[in-house]
């Protein structure tokens, strides 16, 4: 819009000097010493924006293109007008014509104004503060513009990659990264974390927040960037994407997808750093920026978080239950941090009422849930309106038990791998080899018992392994809302029904003795009427996500004594839960 106006008053101010050379001609010499000043003047205007051009700007910081520059400091119109002041001067003398050559010093003078406008333009972009506002507006621009080509006939398949501008950004992030640059990584992420777009374009920029998340991360890991520099970006990232979820058309996939990606980065972190691949510096700025990071989303989903740094924390950003269980699925899954702790945040919301129990002392999140959702012997089902919609959604206890049983077998399928020493760097608080935090994840699903017996188990895992999902069950109507956002990270995802081994293992922790007093008898008959294949792909998973579990040839007894980590949680209170 401005350009246009520029352009605009280009054209009605050389209309009025036409009117006044017309009218009122001067001297050939009269018009050749005027422009002569006039030239000396532009010339000068040109060499200073040469000047700090070239001192001011890099591949970085004019990433768009010089258009976007151009557009901003009127150059065109400015070099424009003098290319036309001087073909009328020129003309005017060789055809002996006043009016040509008091028209040419008359524009020389519009161009001069022009000229300083630009300079003064062009002279406050010359701070890095001064590009960074017009870099951000022009990427904000850019993905606005994206959302409103998605929107036409024709381009609903366009991606973030697709548009130009973006593209534009992230190749000057990659040439920044390439260089180590360390000014240039901030500037950019700078200028991402304070873009301002339309409400339409919301979920877009979040897009872009992780993937230039993942880009940094991976610089850090495999490319010798500064993880002190690294770190820094991300948790700003993430920082501004938790300010703009409440804006999201929906909260629950950008929620999940970043509280994924952060599990799987600091899982993958830990892998890279015990294999020799990346610097054990980074891996563990990366796994304590994940670990935190993790914990400032799991404010954002809990209704009453523990602790909370501003107004904005308070209450949960999810409209209703089936947000808060499709960012469940994502948040326990890469063994990523405060797995148990966030069971008190989903409790709340899906029954309007507080978890009183201690998880470290052996009490079931879940269980508590499914009694107070449903009833059991100790009372009828609550009648908080949080209750009602859940059990709306559920549309009945099977599938309540149904969805948590594969939100469990996602959550046995991506655990760490036990037998590779966890780096004494790397340990932090919720993200140690601890079995018995390990022990604490695990039980919040194994204590969810919706079977007593080997038999019962049985049914249980065919009716996981065979029955699909139908079109109204939580889990589909978690895939459809996936699959409409533009959100993605690169860390992998698998259905539940592509892991038979971890299904086995879901199934059977549910069995499981949880105190050393109580009997396996039901554990054993389970394992033994397993098929071969099925019992040895289990024992497989055993073996490398549960302590004590791979030194042991016999597959029931892999899994038998790989479960008893349960037994670990309550043991330090000296009961038995």
């Amino acid at each position: 819009m401005g350009h246009t106006r520029r352009r605009a008053a280009l054209a009605l101010g050389a209309l009025v000097l036409g009117g006044v050379a017309w009218q009122w001609p001067v001297g050939r010499d009269d018009a050749v010493d005027a422009t002569q000043f006039t030239i000396a003047f532009f010339a000068t205007l040109l060499t200073g924006e040469a000047v700090i051009f070239a001192l001011s700007f890099s591949a970085a910081s004019s990433w768009p293109s010089l258009r976007a520059i151009d557009s901003h400091i009127a150059f065109r119109e400015w070099v424009l007008a003098g290319w036309i002041a001087a073909m009328f001067t020129a003309g005017g003398l060789l055809g002996q014509s006043e009016r040509s050559t008091t028209y040419g010093a008359l524009l020389f003078l519009l161009a001069n104004c022009f000229g300083i406008f630009s300079f003064a333009r062009l002279f406050g972009l010359a701070s890095i503060g001064g590009r960074n506002r017009l870099l951000r507006r022009t990427l904000g621009l850019g993905i606005a513009e994206l959302r409103a080509r998605q929107a036409t006939p024709g381009h609903e398949d366009q991606h973030l990659s697709d548009d130009p501008v973006v593209a534009s950004y992230l190749g000057a992030l990659d040439q920044v990264i390439s260089g180590n640059d360390p000014n240039g990584i901030r500037n950019l992420v700078l200028q991402l974390t304070s873009a301002q777009v339309p409400a339409s374009a919301s979920e877009d920029v979040a897009a872009l927040h992780l993937e230039v998340l993942h880009r940094l991360c991976r610089a850090a890991l495999v490319r010798g960037t500064d993880p002190v520099v690294v770190v820094g970006c991300a948790e700003s990232i993430v920082e501004s994407l938790i300010r703009r979820v409440r804006a999201l058309p929906d909260p629950a996939v950008a929620l999940g997808e970043a509280s994924r990606y952060l599990a799987w980065l600091g899982s993958t972190a830990t892998l890279m750093s015990q294999r020799g691949i990346a610097d054990k510096r980074a891996a563990r700025e990366l796994v304590a920026m994940s670990v935190d990071s993790r914990r400032l989303v799991l404010r954002q989903a809990d209704p009453d978080p523990v602790s909370v740094s501003s107004s904005a924390d308070m209450g949960s950003v999810f409209e209703s239950p089936m947000a808060m269980l499709l960012w469940a699925q994502d948040f326990t899954e890469f063994h990523g941090s405060d797995q148990a702790g966030a069971f008190y945040g989903i409790h709340q919301f899906l029954t309007g009422r507080k978890f009183m129990g201690n998880y470290w002392d052996g009490a079931s999140v879940l269980s508590e849930t499914r009694a107070v959702l449903y009833g059991n012997a100790g009372g009828p089902p609550a009648d908080t309106p949080e209750a009602r919609r859940s059990r709306e959604l559920f549309s009945g206890v099977t599938e309540f038990d149904r969805f948590w049983g594969l939100v469990s077998v996602n959550a046995l399928a991506t655990l760490r791998d036990v037998r590779a020493e966890h780096p004494a760097e790397l340990i932090r608080p919720e993200f140690t080899p601890d079995p018995q935090l390990l022990g604490a994840y695990l039980r919040t699903f194994a204590s969810h018992r919706w079977f007593d017996t080997a038999a019962d188990a049985q049914k249980a895992l065919l009716t996981l392994m065979v029955r699909s999902d139908g079109f109204d069950s939580p889990w589909e109507q978690a895939e459809r809302r996936r699959e409409r956002s533009v959100i993605r990270t690169p860390a992998p995802r698998s259905a539940p029904h592509g892991r038979p081994a971890a299904m086995v293992l879901a199934v059977a922790a549910r069995l499981a003795p949880l105190a050393s007093c109580e009997p396996d008898d039901e554990l054993r008959a389970f394992l033994s009427g397993l098929s071969a294949p099925a019992l040895n792909a289990a024992a497989g998973l055993a073996r490398r996500v549960l302590p004590g579990a791979a030194g042991l040839d016999d597959p029931r007894e892999a899994v038998v004594t790989g479960l008893r980590v349960l037994q670990l949680v309550g043991a330090h209170a000296g009961s038995t839960p």
